[in-house]
């Protein structure tokens, strides 16, 4: 036993140290834009009460439209892929997006979409309303 001691001791000061390995490097975040306003200058307030954080996903094929809508609470857009041109029919302000991009869509004002040239436009929305509320409302024709 006293033998079997010396040779895991032996063994032990004899082995070769490990190199720890290099520190990971520290986490970045960057400020990519912010936004006070909607995109048709309306500052952004939210609702009071409870809310419901919604994240979808809209692809619009090449040369596609949404139709005329609206949004009755903030909603905030990145376009993911493709370029898009949104209108405004209430102001008729006209403001083109690309890949890369973020907006604040305008509360309560009707706005329509169209993809732009021969890619998809890929969006990522993101609502904060009343849990049940609607997020979009259509025009009716």
């Amino acid at each position: 036993m006293i033998r079997t001691l010396a040779l895991a001791t032996a063994l032990g000061a004899a082995a070769p140290a490990f190199a720890q390995p290099p520190p990971l490097p520290a986490p970045v975040t960057t400020t990519i834009r912010n936004l006070d306003a909607t995109s048709s200058g309306q500052p952004i307030v939210m609702p009071s009460g409870p809310l419901r954080v919604t994240l979808s996903e809209t692809v619009i094929p090449p040369h596609g439209k949404l139709p005329a809508h609206q949004h009755p609470y903030p909603r905030y857009v990145y376009v993911a892929a493709g370029r898009l041109r949104v209108t405004n029919l209430v102001t008729g302000q006209v403001q083109e997006l690309k890949a890369g991009d973020i907006t604040a869509d305008p509360v309560g004002q009707w706005h329509e979409a169209e993809a732009l040239g021969d890619d998809s436009v890929r969006l990522f929305a993101l609502d904060q309303a009343p849990p049940g509320a609607a997020t979009s409302i259509r025009r009716e024709p």
